[in-house]
């Protein structure tokens, strides 16, 4: 949620400045990092307080480690700028990563993210309740079509029995909204580190309840190379990219992630989303693709 100058990121008549392909090229590389990452938690095959003790303290031991590096001596300075509001996302990021590990035990992936992918809507929702943002037409017909596509998917939640973990993933989505509502806030600080300190927070309240149960090397593989690789570079990059990039093209490269996520998870495993997940899904997708291609073409 940074500022950007349109002006920096476009140059000349179609020409693509140098600051906008890093953007491009960061994003593109966080949300194809991020995309194995559903398929790394289900081969893993880990309870709930494990997969959040492991995944919150090597993700954020690393992210903070990473960002102190960077820092140096105005590690502390930039620590202690986040301030209350800098607590409240401490508190929500563990938040988000509990209920996503909650919903992943008890729904399909696919509707996990489908739910995710609703969180640009909710966010202007929020943004509009909190912040006086104004929502233009187009937006309000995509959040309309966003919620009819997401009453379908919960609908097959409640033929199946995942409805609770339909429910849960909403909340996710919600959070996650709360998060970046607070962050586009406070967009003068640097909330990294917040971040980080929220992956720990879960990791510290798993803690007491995680079992470490004895379970195959390859197992671990997956565990270590989802929590230590592909949680904290995607994470990175995926905050990185933006600040270069116009946000309505940062919503279309997402998308990837509710395509590919799925895909990944079918072909490997075999868990494949129910029809209503499908038509949902898709009415979802559609909306915040024409949407963020209207906020697109607004740029120009």
């Amino acid at each position: 949620m940074t500022n950007y100058s349109v002006g920096s990121v476009f140059q000349g008549e179609g020409n693509l400045s140098s600051e906008y392909r890093k953007g491009f090229l960061l994003t593109l590389a966080g949300i194809l990092i991020w995309t194995p990452d559903t398929l790394m938690i289900r081969l893993a095959d880990v309870e709930f307080f494990t997969l959040a003790f492991i995944r919150g303290a090597l993700g954020g031991a690393l992210m903070v480690v990473g960002f102190s590096l960077h820092s140096g001596r105005r590690f502390l300075h930039h620590l202690f700028a986040i301030g209350s509001w800098g607590a409240l996302i401490v508190v929500l990021q563990a938040s988000t990563n509990w209920t996503y590990y909650a919903a992943l035990e008890r729904t399909t992936v696919a509707n996990v993210l489908v739910f995710f992918a609703s969180t640009p809507l909710i966010t202007a929702l929020m943004t509009r309740a909190f912040l006086q943002d104004d929502i233009k037409r187009p937006t309000w017909i995509a959040i309309w079509s966003a919620g009819l596509g997401l009453l379908i998917v919960a609908s097959g939640g409640l033929s199946t029995g995942n409805w609770l973990g339909d429910l849960i993933a909403l909340t996710n989505a919600v959070i996650i909204a709360v998060v970046l509502t607070v962050v586009r806030h406070r967009r003068d600080v640097n909330m990294i580190p917040a971040a980080g300190l929220g992956l720990l927070l879960a990791a510290l309240l798993a803690a007491p309840f995680a079992a470490f149960p004895d379970i195959s090397s390859m197992r671990w593989l997956f565990l270590i190379l989802g929590a230590g690789l592909v949680l904290p570079a995607a994470l990175a990059l995926s905050t990185l990219g933006p600040r270069y990039l116009p946000t309505p093209e940062v919503a279309l490269l997402a998308l990837l992630e509710t395509i590919l996520g799925p895909l990944w998870v079918w072909i490997v495993i075999g868990e494949q989303p129910g029809i209503r997940t499908f038509i949902g899904g898709s009415i979802v997708v559609g909306a915040l693709f024409f949407h963020a291609l209207w906020r697109f073409r607004q740029l120009h």
